[in-house]
């Protein structure tokens, strides 16, 4: 452990100690899968897949049987390319049984582990391709070796899948950027899954990951999440999960990993050594591996550690990918939307966060740097798990946590906010955003804004330090526009 060899042989687990176990995946999985290609999914939970082409094809044909339509536009999360697709999973829809060796997994960060794993690949010299989930034009999602994929490559998978019967939105993105990678020439693809309830569709992932499992502020216990992850797992795969996960949910792969045949890999956390130089700086040592990351806090450490995993992984099954390549993999990532400090001097901050384990890293992070007499415009898209949000981002603790700690009051804990305003981000109810005011009040001192760029405007005018934009993808991507315009 620490050591890095000269070559791939040799090298499984060199980067740290790790468990061989079975393995499953949910929160966010990424997976390096040696099979073919998927896309499926809508809600809150994103999975990653490293598929080669030579099974694209079989893909296709199987869900060109079954068709989906297509209105051929692009456009935010209410359409994209593929706007008449039917919204939801498929397991609120109908099943659909289609041979597709991919991975699936949960949670918006898992856009992050899914961007480095790329990376690695495409510095290893194998054509790329990649997709993940988020509200952004589907022709911005589906890339070919880090670029936007070819239009008349998207106009003609729109118009090949544009027939019979409609599938869900996010089975219709699959298609379509299967169809592009196989298009494009692609070596392996790496495909952010965002429904776990998709895995029965998924036959082989010789390769896949499974990062952090936290609450997700709404109903589903840790080690439900986990057991509805572990339907991905393969005999035969190895799964690669993140460093200290939480016992209930290492217990539940354990067992399913077992059922499945599948080896888990679990980076040791103590291989994981930060060497920052500054404050707001990520400098990380996994096992030997030293990079500057663009993503900070520890959990972005563990992403690190789960790419430098499936890239050994991937040798071990006979992808040839050198140390060289991890580092410079590694370190190329650009960080857009996960804790992306715009400016220090005054300090603006951009996440993406909008669950109780997202806003528990963000606040750890801030309480790092001791910032304090923030001001935050926050833009949840959703109602539900709203209360548990507030309640992490003021306290930094999980709501079970809080049930034992007595002295955690809503509205006592010290936190790096002066004041909170909240913003309807677009497309969605203005009731809504009345009602999510009502919860914040609980925890803040919070005003209600009509826009995003009023509720910047007075952050500014409120704040004695600077300002942070959270509460999803979708929001923190328009802020980042809008600063750049001022």
């Amino acid at each position: 452990a620490g050591r890095i060899g000269p070559g791939c042989a040799g090298r499984l687990g060199a980067a740290g100690s790790t468990l061989a176990l079975a393995a499953a995946a949910w929160a966010v999985v990424l997976a390096a899968v040696l099979a073919a290609l998927l896309v499926l999914g809508a809600a809150a939970r994103a999975g990653i897949a490293v598929v080669p082409t030579a099974v694209l094809r079989a893909v296709l044909t199987a869900l060109g049987r079954l068709g989906c339509s297509t209105d051929g536009r692009g456009g935010r999360s209410s359409g994209g390319l593929l706007g008449r697709t039917q919204r939801g999973g498929l397991r609120r829809t109908h099943k659909v049984r289609v041979e597709l060796g991919l991975c699936v997994a949960a949670a918006a960060r898992g856009l992050r582990g899914a961007a480095l794993t790329a990376a690695v690949l495409r510095a290893a010299g194998l054509v790329t391709g990649s997709y993940h989930a988020g509200c952004e034009p589907l022709s911005a999602r589906i890339r070919v070796n880090g670029e936007p994929v070819a239009p008349e490559l998207l106009a003609q998978a729109a118009e090949t899948l544009s027939a019979r019967e409609t599938l869900p939105r996010a089975a219709a993105e699959l298609a379509a950027a299967a169809r592009c990678f196989g298009e494009a020439g692609c070596a392996l693809a790496v495909v952010e899954l965002p429904d776990a309830g998709l895995s029965e569709a998924l036959p082989k992932m010789p390769v896949c990951a499974v990062t952090s499992i936290g609450p997700d502020g709404i109903s589903a216990s840790l080690e439900r999440s986990a057991a509805l992850a572990a339907g991905v797992m393969r005999k035969g795969s190895i799964c690669v999960t993140a460093p200290e996960q939480p016992k209930a949910v290492v217990s539940e792969l354990i067992v399913a990993a077992g059922k499945a045949d599948c080896e888990l890999v679990v980076p040791d956390p103590d291989d994981i050594t930060f060497l920052e130089a500054e404050k707001f700086a990520s400098r990380v040592d996994y096992g030997g591996y030293t990079v500057p990351l663009a993503f900070l806090g520890r959990h972005a450490a563990g992403s690190a550690a789960i790419a430098v995993e499936l890239a050994l992984a991937l040798c071990k099954k006979g992808y040839d990918i050198p140390d060289e390549a991890i580092l410079e993999g590694l370190a190329a990532v650009e960080n857009r939307s996960s804790i992306r400090v715009l400016s220090q001097r005054p300090l603006v901050v951009l996440d993406a966060c909008r669950t109780p384990q997202q806003a528990i890293a963000l606040l750890r992070v801030l309480n790092m740097a001791k910032v304090r007499h923030l001001s935050a415009v926050i833009g949840l898209a959703e109602e539900e798990g709203a209360e548990a949000f507030f309640s992490a981002l003021e306290s930094g603790l999980t709501a079970e946590t809080q049930k034992k700690d007595r002295t955690t009051m809503p509205g006592m804990s010290e936190n790096p906010f002066d004041k909170v305003f909240l913003v309807p981000p677009a497309g969605t109810d203005a009731a809504m955003t009345e009602r999510l005011l009502e919860k914040a009040r609980y925890h803040f001192d919070a005003e209600l804004c009509e826009s995003l760029a009023e509720a910047v405007e007075l952050a500014r005018a409120n704040s004695r330090r600077g300002l942070l934009i959270c509460g999803g993808e979708a929001i923190a991507l328009e802020a980042a526009d809008l600063l750049a315009e001022k």
